[in-house]
């Protein structure tokens, strides 16, 4: 395997993965990992968030917000070594006829002005090359996987509260370790609590790992 090679080729997912159960209540996605410099990054599109009453809604005039939590964790752990938190609103901007997406996360905020509701939905749903850890923190052949909570308008305003406070803090980069995480894990996605929004989505990724490179 010549180097640049390697260096495409930096996770290897376990595709053997044991589905989660109807009654936990998990849904399990097969997620794209590739390292990026140090970090490592995921490509994914959450589905069946949105409904045809949720998307139809898009066209309202009122703001529909999403909140995502991401954890890396080790398969044989409840003790996340990675955290990350985003969070995404789109209005339909009735006089000029186009949504206004905005794309919070700890790395900073940007707006992008689509035409078409399909647009926005896919700004809202479609995760591109985010980074959700260190690959410091990620020990060669040590197999992990990706929780994901996502809510589609959380009614709390507590939560938001937290969730604007966070972002705008910038909280290390949202890549934190053993730190004072946003929700904990275990009470999140692990126990969650009746949820307080439109919709909220329990994901897990396919086992991954890093392979030791190859010293040829």
């Amino acid at each position: 395997m010549t180097s640049m090679m390697r260096r495409m080729v930096v996770i290897v997912a376990l595709l053997a993965a044991t589905p989660a159960r109807a009654d936990d209540e998990i849904e399990q996605e097969h997620m794209q990992f590739v390292e990026r410099g140090a970090v490592l990054a995921v490509t994914m599109r959450i589905k069946q968030l949105f409904d045809s009453q949720t998307f139809a809604n898009l066209d309202t005039g009122i703001p529909s917000t999403v909140v995502i939590r991401t954890w890396v964790f080790p398969r044989d752990s409840t003790e996340p070594v990675a955290f990350q938190l985003l969070q995404r609103t789109a209005t339909y901007d009735l006089w000029d006829e186009v949504y206004l997406v905005n794309l919070e996360e700890p790395g900073g905020r940007r707006t992008q002005r689509v035409k078409y509701r399909a647009e926005a939905l896919k700004l809202l749903t479609e995760i591109i090359d985010l980074p959700i850890a260190r690959t410091a923190d990620l020990p060669h052949d040590k197999v992990f996987a990706l929780a994901m909570h996502v809510e589609l308008n959380p009614v709390s305003k507590e939560t938001l509260a937290q969730v604007r406070r966070w972002l705008s803090q910038g909280t290390g980069g949202g890549l934190d370790r053993g730190g004072s995480f946003f929700g904990s894990f275990v009470s999140v996605f692990v126990n969650p609590k009746i949820p307080e929004a439109d919709r909220v989505l329990r994901i897990r990724s396919q086992p991954f790992f890093r392979p030791t490179p190859s010293k040829s």
